[in-house]
């Protein structure tokens, strides 16, 4: 009876033993993928959109073994890469870019190869990218394009061309006023920073304090009408100038 009871023992062992060697494998391969080289392009934040035919696309986590969003989720949306990344798991490699939305709510990892740049970007189309769910509005920019024409009775001007919608009106100064965002600025003009790199440094802190003494963020703003006047490339004030809104 002890030595059947031995026999049942060793067989239950080995039996266990060897279901722990086998899953050995599937342990290691939870490790996932390792970066060997990275590329920052923090200052450029170049934009991208997803190509179309790859609806199994996924965003995901640091060493490829989660997937943490489907990019057919998010149809349309633009995409800023601020860094690569070439990985392997020891038997592929591939080279992947760490992407995010305008509005921070989503990033992770991406293989490059389901993404395509958009180049030649304008400053209005670049800063309407910055505020994801805002509205172009036409009639505000003709209405704010002509603000310059009225230097002393701006308010006045404002009130009479948006008549009952002038409660809504709202703006803010890029850059702030804070010697950080001069310094971005100063960045900008000198070809460190790219203007997209540098709306998505100046907006959200002059978003904190708009030209009312309002607290927003970008994802406050969605259905609000907007327009722009910035100075471009070709002006001293590069960078520098106001964002319209109006609430809805």
């Amino acid at each position: 009876m002890i030595n059947k009871l031995m026999k049942v023992l060793l067989m239950s062992g080995l039996t266990l033993s060897i279901g722990l060697i086998t899953q050995s494998p599937a342990v290691h391969a939870t490790k996932g993928y390792q970066p060997i080289k990275s590329k920052s392009y923090a200052t450029i934040l170049p934009t991208y959109h997803t190509r179309v035919g790859n609806p199994k696309a996924a965003i995901w986590n640091n060493n490829l073994t989660q997937k943490r969003f489907s990019l057919s989720d998010y149809p349309g949306t633009n995409w800023y890469v601020f860094k690569s990344y070439k990985m392997t798991n020891g038997k592929k490699t591939g080279i992947f870019y760490r992407i995010k939305n305008p509005e921070n709510t989503v990033s992770g990892l991406v293989w490059r190869g389901y993404l395509k740049q958009v180049k030649h970007l304008s400053i209005k189309q670049q800063t309407l990218n910055a505020l994801p769910g805002t509205i172009y509005s036409p009639h505000l920019q003709q209405v704010t394009d002509k603000l310059k024409n009225h230097p002393d009775s701006q308010q006045e001007y404002l009130q009479k061309a948006l008549g009952d919608q002038y409660k809504k009106f709202q703006g803010i100064t890029i850059p702030g006023f804070l010697a950080s965002d001069k310094r971005l600025q100063g960045q900008l003009k000198s070809g460190k920073l790219s203007f997209n790199a540098y709306l998505h440094a100046v907006i959200p802190k002059a978003l904190l304090t708009d030209l009312n003494g309002n607290n927003y963020q970008v994802t406050d703003l969605k259905g609000w009408k907007v327009s722009i006047s910035i100075s471009g490339k070709t002006s001293k004030n590069y960078g520098w100038g106001f964002v319209y809104f109006l609430e809805p």
